[in-house]
């Protein structure tokens, strides 16, 4: 059984931002101008090499990691 605070374990594994989808639409330096998936650009950084065009994961204003390039496809139920 795991000792300690279990709610403070649970909050240490769901405080992290969510991922976002989006494409990178300009690189300057380690400085990205992404378009988000449900609209909109942001500003966010990464220390690894993305082209324009590449599918990437955000959170919190970091690239943090590539993104499968599949169709997006929205279903309105």
């Amino acid at each position: 059984m795991a000792s300690g605070n279990l709610w403070a374990l649970f909050k240490g594994v769901t405080e992290q931002g969510a991922k976002q989808l989006a494409t990178v639409i300009d690189r300057n330096g380690s400085n990205y101008t992404v378009t988000m998936e449900g609209g909109g650009n942001t500003v966010v950084q990464s220390s690894a090499a993305y082209e324009v065009n590449d599918k990437v994961f955000i959170r919190d204003g970091q690239i943090v990691s590539d993104a499968p390039n599949l169709p997006f496809v929205e279903i309105e139920v």
